[in-house]
């Protein structure tokens, strides 16, 4: 029973919620993009995702709630987040094609090579990649505050920065994968029995 209690505190914390809920925010906000509705309630839904992932990171050190859960499910959090709005951009016809298939390769790369390399935990987070989150996050929120009558300006910036950003995305990209394949060197081998298990 100890057990188990332990194992729920280590994934019931708020730093957790906040990323579920990053998660979910996905949804309405591709909805909106996509139909061309509500471009202003669609602007607030991506800075509330964009502050967010500050936010639960803020919680998780300040209050010592970091948690396997959450060093897991974070940064699938923020790249999940980030190519499904991109892709739903390009659908929608606001962002050039060439960027979200950028954002969508690399990203599946990564994933992929993850999962091949059968690592215990994602890389950390290195601060040329936090330049590039913030980078795509402040031109994703450009474009679509962008979408609002008032704020047309920002469209264009907007565009610039998140190419910006996806060009540094493939820097990023790189240097992520040389950084599994130096951590698959030092960590055992998983059998792959645990599969199951």
């Amino acid at each position: 029973m100890d057990a188990e209690t332990e194992s729920r505190k280590e994934w019931a914390t708020i730093p957790n919620a906040i990323t579920v809920l990053r998660f979910l925010l996905v949804i309405p906000i591709c909805i909106y993009v996509v139909s061309g509705t509500h471009p202003t309630l669609t602007a607030l839904l991506l800075l509330a995702f964009g502050l967010s992932d500050w936010v639960d990171g803020f919680i998780a050190r300040k209050f010592s709630q970091v948690s396997k859960l959450g060093i897991l499910l974070d940064p699938i959090a923020d790249r999940l987040g980030i190519v499904t709005i991109a892709v739903a951009l390009v659908v929608a016809g606001l962002i050039p094609l060439w960027v979200g298939l950028v954002i969508f390769c690399v990203d599946l790369i990564l994933l992929g090579t993850y999962f091949f390399l059968r690592l215990s935990q994602p890389p950390a987070s290195t601060w040329l990649g936090k330049i590039r989150t913030a980078l795509m996050m402040l031109g994703l929120a450009c474009v679509a505050v962008g979408r609002i009558d008032q704020f047309v300006f920002l469209y264009v910036p907007g565009i610039f920065v998140l190419s910006a950003g996806t060009l540094l995305h493939i820097v990023v990209g790189y240097g992520y994968f040389q950084i599994m394949r130096g951590q698959a060197k030092k960590e055992p081998v998983v059998p792959a029995e645990s599969d199951n298990q």
